[in-house]
């Protein structure tokens, strides 16, 4: 009896089972991490646009909670103007431009819907900034918008709007309101 044992490895068919096995694994595997990578680009797209939309709703309350009238001329039209397809009125609290002789306080504001784009654009009062008169692009995939008074009775003396009411359309979340008691 000899001390040498037999070594035995794996035959051709066993490595050939292995690897097959291994190769349908990573298949599955790369499949999965696609999938994964495919939901997180969709969801980033959501996400964005859920974003823009809540920025531009934010920045929609700001402008109408700090709406100001700044004549009794104003309460008959309760402080809202259209022009040009635009809807504005006079807005308070601005911040003043740093580096500038505008102490900031009052301005108009006026947004309006172009080509399915909802703009925004300030004009501050005392100023001739031209990058402050410039529409500024804040929603797209708008279908409508509106902005009206609310608690105001046709009467004969002015009475000042008891809030307002913001409706726009938009193609992929629908109706959205902002309503706002300054």
């Amino acid at each position: 009896m000899s001390g040498r044992r037999k070594t035995r490895g794996f035959t051709l068919i066993e490595l050939l089972a292995a690897m097959a096995i291994l190769a349908v694994v990573s298949v599955m595997a790369v499949q999965a991490l696609s999938g994964v990578f495919f939901q997180r680009s969709v969801l980033t797209r959501v996400d964005d646009s859920a974003a823009e939309l809540t920025r531009a709703l934010s920045l929609l309350r700001q402008d109408l909670e700090a709406i100001v009238l700044a004549s009794n001329d104003d309460a008959r039209a309760q402080g809202l103007r259209e022009s040009r397809g635009a809807i504005g009125w006079a807005r308070g609290g601005l911040a003043a431009i740093p580096g500038s002789d505008d102490t900031g306080a009052f301005g108009a504001v006026e947004w309006a819907l172009d080509d399915a784009v909802l703009t925004r654009r300030i004009n501050r009062a005392g100023t001739d900034a031209p990058d402050d008169a410039q529409p500024v692009p804040i929603l797209t995939e708008v279908t409508a918008f509106e902005v009206t008074a609310l608690g105001t009775a046709e009467a004969s003396v002015p009475v000042i709007a008891q809030g307002y009411e913001a409706r726009l359309e938009t193609r992929r979340w629908g109706t959205q309101r902002v309503v706002v008691a300054p």
